[in-house]
């Protein structure tokens, strides 16, 4: 496991493309996945990228699921230097294949799981403090996914890059999260849209599938950090030059342009 991490940590620093990776480094098992990415996060922040700050959960619809050949949701770690400020501008130069998801972001006010008992929708409400309109950025470098394997792709993180907050929103509970639409504006045309049903049926159902995962990993989450719960559309695969604007009913909107 530690020469995967190794090499699968030089490859997010130097772009280097994940297919490339020999098959006898290649996790067998989802699990093998997180117990490398684990150690591809440490590698990462003793090269500088910053703490951990929070956690994505990617594959939360069907169709994304389909797409990434993985079975169900996947989960990765973010880090300090992928919080990037919005309006973003990004160097098309520095992707393989770079998307851009639109997300409902939660901020938690207290830890999950709060104590020894599985976490359901309920739950993971009560330890949300507040929420954001968000991109997370990504990064196709795995080339033809069923080749590579949903344990790699959750070894690297899930296609994460960064990310970009929308403005905080404190006064969400009269949201209807289930049916509000999200969209991707690209150059000022509409895209991409979907709701918030599709993230596993509820944002939240999103957070507290991530909650426990980690407590079946002897983790948690923490107050203080952010959860990106999902794309509610499919990603739109930016080209050159671009300007992709997510905007999600009742939270706002968000923007990330790729020079």
């Amino acid at each position: 496991m530690d020469r995967a991490a190794d090499w699968l940590a030089a490859a997010r620093l130097d772009g280097t493309a994940v297919s490339d990776i020999l098959s006898s480094m290649k996790p067998a098992t989802e699990a093998e996945g997180y117990a490398i990415q684990d150690r591809v996060r440490q590698r990462l922040i003793a090269k500088g990228r910053g703490r951990l700050i929070g956690w994505k959960v990617g594959a939360t619809t069907a169709p994304m699921q389909k797409l990434l050949n993985l079975p169900g949701p996947a989960a990765g770690g973010i880090l300090a230097s992928a919080d990037l400020r919005a309006p973003a501008r990004l160097r098309f130069a520095d992707f393989r294949k770079p998307g851009i998801e639109c997300e409902v972001c939660v901020r938690l006010k207290s830890p999950l799981p709060a104590g020894s008992g599985k976490v359901d929708r309920a739950a993971a409400a009560g330890a949300v403090g507040s929420l954001h309109p968000a991109i997370e950025v990504v990064d196709n470098r795995y080339g033809d996914f069923t080749r590579i394997g949903a344990p790699t792709i959750i070894a690297d993180d899930v296609f994460h890059h960064a990310i970009v907050l929308g403005a905080e929103v404190r006064d969400w509970q009269g949201l209807d999260l289930t049916n509000n639409e999200g969209t991707a504006t690209v150059n000022g045309e509409v895209k991409l849209r979907g709701k918030g049903a599709e993230v596993l049926g509820h944002p939240f159902e999103s957070l507290a599938w991530l909650a426990n995962l980690l407590a079946s990993r002897g983790q948690r989450l923490e107050a203080g950090q952010i959860v990106m719960t999902g794309s509610i559309t499919l990603p739109y695969w930016a080209n050159q030059g671009e300007t992709v604007e997510i905007r999600i009913a009742g939270l706002g909107a968000v923007s990330a342009t790729l020079a």
